[in-house]
Order: structure tokens, then sequence, then C-alpha cells
């Protein structure tokens, strides 16, 4: 203890500590003991006695708190909101301010927070309502059903029709809010005042159903298992306009069907919304109901099927082709988007069909209120959109050259096989951008990744061919990441300042607009990869050194007999 009278100055202090030295310099009083009144003992134990009862209170109140509470905000961080719901804090919050107390009223289980917390806990993490009742302290799977039940219908009411269906929308905001630059100049022309859907149907998985109609009707020949089918209406921005569904999924529901189902019934009054010469952009699937489409007046686009006996697409069918799909990419990503909330990722129960339409719309609306567009960056739509428009009906002069060489067997150009990495040094050296503006889009170069690494060998060599006749042309063989059996030659033609031109035997390998993603491979790898070793590393490689492989095995037989029993018929042959 420090006697009353001690004095210090302040080279004995750090900041508002003692230091050491001056500790160690303190004289030990006589007595370890110090003299207290009778009355200021009673009260600093009358205090500790309150600040102890305090605290237990406070113990006592955690321990019977659930888990996870909605009810004060303080207790999750924003990074725990969006981790659990999808969704950050202040969104929630927005959310739930939503809902009028006369549609969800407090009870003795839960809030109104609580049960819409509960609800897209479930959704986002796709957890079973055994696991729910644990995380929120309820009695029981009914509790948390009769809940799940509250904070549906509640949201489907007051939250869903203001964020989701074409009701919510108009068709001017969609054309002067939600079109791209890019896809008014590819698919109108100047003064058209046009709206453009993105239409496409996505999958959720279901229970194989004890009822024999439930299970003809819900089997998928395509995806050969039990699913649910909605109908992803979007614009080209990545905004869900709709989400109609979900259908079946047998012959009768198929792509072309449920379009055709849509405008028939006018659902959500789609044809009233929609107007003569509005542009439709769809996926190869819905070719059947093309003609009926085009009877209501709709202008459709698709990506070009291939013709009866030919191999490749022609590079004016690529080419457009690529204008289809540089727009229509959005729908899948925001297909993806829905399925981070695992519920719709994993098998769902056949006891919520009846709801799973309403669940995936709560979903959609989530997206439109909270998330950003999947398009924010528009600045250089107009500059891609007069890249692709003056390519549009060049031809791919390499894919010619290449053809008339194989046509004459006589003047085909001899190959030299050699190793990239260490060789072709006049190959232009280009940034990722300059790559971009050659691809047209950034998908190629994350698949670019993927093929180099499967061609690149053990000790880090990346094999290409060299025409001898043609020092400014190189080949290269790429094996196709769908099919085992098929590689695809591919030619790209250089000069030590840019890249001249390339080609692929792929189906869409002739366009110029852009480039396939086994040509971006190579471009990748030879103008910029091989010069950044840290683009090479990839974590994956080592896990086929993990697994076995039942194919390394002897080619000898260990049955003695049987291989005499062989012989000996070869023999009498």
């Amino acid at each position: 203890m420090i006697q009353e009278d001690s004095t210090c100055c302040r080279r004995h202090l750090d900041s508002t500590r003692l230091i050491p030295e001056a500790i160690a310099l303190i004289r030990k009083t006589k007595s370890n003991t110090n003299k207290i009144e009778r009355n200021e003992l009673l009260s600093s134990l009358d205090d500790l006695k309150i600040t102890f009862k305090r605290l237990q209170s406070m113990l006592d109140e955690a321990n019977q708190r659930p888990a996870i509470d909605f009810d004060v905000s303080d207790r999750l961080t924003d990074e725990q909101y969006f981790i659990l719901t999808g969704i950050t804090k202040d969104n929630f919050g927005d959310l739930c301010s939503r809902i009028p107390s006369s549609s969800l009223r407090r009870t003795q289980l839960r809030s109104a927070k609580q049960a819409i917390g509960c609800l897209l806990v479930k959704l986002r993490l796709g957890l079973s309502n055994s696991t729910l009742a644990t995380l929120f302290s309820l009695p029981d799977v009914k509790a948390v059903s009769r809940i799940l039940e509250s904070a549906r219908v509640s949201l489907m009411d007051y939250f869903v029709p203001r964020h989701l269906g074409f009701e919510h929308i108009s068709r001017r905001d969609v054309i002067d809010t939600h079109t791209r630059p890019l896809a008014k100049r590819l698919f109108t022309n100047p003064g058209d005042d046009k709206a453009i859907l993105i239409l496409d149907g996505t999958y959720i998985y279901v229970q194989k159903s004890a009822n024999n109609i439930v299970q003809r009707r819900t089997f998928s020949i395509h995806k050969g298992r039990p699913l649910v089918k909605p109908m992803m209406i979007v614009s080209t921005d990545g905004y869900i306009i709709s989400a109609i569904g979900p259908y079946m999924a047998d012959y009768k529901n198929n792509d072309a069907s449920m379009p055709k189902h849509i405008m028939l019934n006018n659902r959500e009054g789609v044809t009233d919304w929609l107007e003569p010469h509005d542009v439709l952009i769809v996926d190869r699937g819905f070719r059947d109901c093309l003609p009926r489409l085009s009877r209501l007046g709709y202008e459709t686009y698709m990506p070009a099927f291939l013709k009866k006996a030919e191999k490749q697409l022609t590079t004016t069918e690529a080419n457009l082709t690529r204008f289809v799909t540089k727009i229509r990419w959005v729908v899948e990503s925001a297909n993806g988007r829905i399925k981070t909330w695992r519920f719709f990722d994993h098998v769902v129960p056949n006891s919520m069909l009846p709801i799973v339409g309403d669940l995936f719309s709560i979903i959609c609306a989530l997206i439109n209120a909270y998330r950003p567009l999947l398009v924010r960056d528009v600045a250089n739509d107009n500059k891609v959109a007069d890249i692709m428009l003056s390519l549009m009906n060049e031809s791919n002069k390499l894919k010619e050259y290449i053809n008339s060489l194989n046509n004459e067997r006589k003047s085909n150009l001899k190959w030299t096989q050699i190793d990239a990495n260490n060789a072709v040094y006049d190959f232009p050296i280009l940034s990722l951008e300059q790559l971009n503006d050659i691809t047209l889009g950034w998908f190629q170069l994350k698949q670019a990744k993927r093929y180099t690494m499967e061609h690149l060998s053990k000790d880090g060599s990346f094999t290409v061919q060299i025409a001898k006749q043609r020092t400014d042309i190189l080949r290269a063989r790429i094996q196709s990441r769908h099919r085992a059996a098929v590689t695809y030659n591919l030619y790209i033609q250089y000069s030590t300042a840019k890249i001249e031109g390339w080609y692929c035997e792929c189906l869409s390998g002739g366009r110029i607009i852009g480039c396939c993603s086994h040509i971006a491979s190579v471009l990748w790898y030879l103008a910029l990869a091989r010069y950044m070793p840290k683009h090479l590393r990839q974590r994956s490689n080592s896990y086929l050194d993990i697994l076995d492989d039942a194919r390394d095995c002897s080619d000898l037989s260990d049955d003695d007999s049987e291989e005499e029993d062989s012989q000996a018929l070869y023999m009498l042959v």
C-alpha cells in the first residue's frame, strides 16, 4: 500500500502510470492494513451488493434471450445481419418498418422483428424448423411453422407488391431507368421507345413425392430429378421485374410453354404492360414460342442454332449470338443471386411446395429493394456498342485463310511445337483492360485462367505451335471443359503491337465480335500471365494428388487360370 503522504515527480511517470523503477523505490509500509469507518464500510458493501444484483439480473436476462435476437440490434453486427439474413442491419430495420403492427402483432413467443428475422434466417441458411426452434428459443417446430407463416403473409401483403411484379413498376420507368444504353444501341433504332426484357426459367429442386401424379409432373427429364420452375423476367441492368410461377417440370411445361401461358392468361397484366415492338430476349429453349410472340407483336432475339450437318456457326450467326449473350447474362446472374439464399440451393421439402412461390418472390423483392443493380457502370456502353456494330457484318479473314489452306492440302501450313513460356517473344504484352477490349466481356477472361491451368504441364510449360511459313500465326489445341473427348484447334494472328485476328474451331469460334474462352486463354497466358507468375497459382491443382484414380492399376491379370484359359482359346482358334 502507498502511504497517504507519498509524492512523485514527472520523471517517475509514463503517461498516467508509474514506471517500474519508481514502483521499486516506494517504501513498504509497516502495516498492510488501513482504517475505515463503520458507516463507510457498510455503504461500500451495500453498493457492492446492488452492483452484484444488477449484474446477476443482466446475466439471467441474457440467458433467457434466444441465441439470435433481432429485438436488440446491438447484439449483432452489420456483418452478422448480412450473414444471417442476406441484408444489412439498416435494411432489416427498414424492412420491419414496412410491416404495420396490425399485420404482425407481438405475442408471448415472438415480436414482429423476431418473426421476420426467423423467416429470413431460414431462407438465407436453409435451416430446418427444429434448428430454428433452438436458435430462437421456441418451444417446438409447430411454433416455428406458425411464426414463419405469419411473417410470410405479412411480407407478401405489404412488402413484395411494392418491389416485384409488373404492377409495381411502369413501362416508362423500365425504359428510362433500367435499360442499358448498350441494349438500346444493339436492339433498337435511334428514336425507338421500346422496353427490353430478358426471360429465363430457373430451377428449385424438390423432394421426390409419394404422390405418383406429383412425382411425374415435377420430374425433369432434362435434369433427371424433381423440380419446379419459376419464370424470371428481368431488365437489362439486372433489375427483377417479375418472377411468375413456379411451373411444373414435365414436357408440357418446357421453357417455350411458360411464356405462352403467361401471355395468353395475361399474368400480372403483362400484355397490358407491354406494347407492340417491345423486345424480348430469350435462350434457345424458347425457340418454339417465338412465332406466337411475334404474332403478338413483340420482337424476339435468341442465340443462333447450329444448322443440320454443320459443325460451327457462321461468322455472322456467331456475331449476332454475341449481341444476345452480351445482354442476356444478367438473368443468369440474377438466378445465381437468389441461390445465395441457401433454401433455394437445397432440396425443398414437399411440405413447402404450396408456399415456395411466395418465398421465391420475397427474395426477389429483397434483392430489388436492398441489393445494388448487377450493371451499374454504363460509362463504356456506347464505346462497346460502336465496336460491336462496326464489326457486325465483317468477315473473319483468318478463318477464311485457314479454311482455304485446309481445302488445298498442298499449301497446308507446317507446324512446329514449342514451349510458349520461353518463346514467342514477339507476342504483344497487353494489360487486363486491353484484353477485355478484345474479348468484350470479363467472363471469357475468368474462364481463361481455368483453361490455362489445365494445359500447363507440371514443369510450367505451355505448348503452342508455330507455322514455318507464317511466323505471325500460332496454333494451340485446347481441351473442351464440357467433354473429355473433344479438343479445339485455335489460331491467332499477331504483330508486335497488337492482335490482328483469331479463329477457333468451337461452336462460336468464328466470331470477330469478341472471342471465345479458348482463344482468350491463350491470349491471357501469352500477353499477360506468363510475365506475372502469381496469376498461375491455383490451390486446387493439389486436389488431384489427394484423390485416388481407379485407372491407375496394372494391366496384368492376377488370375493364372484365367490367363491360361485365354491362351488356350487363342491357340485353338
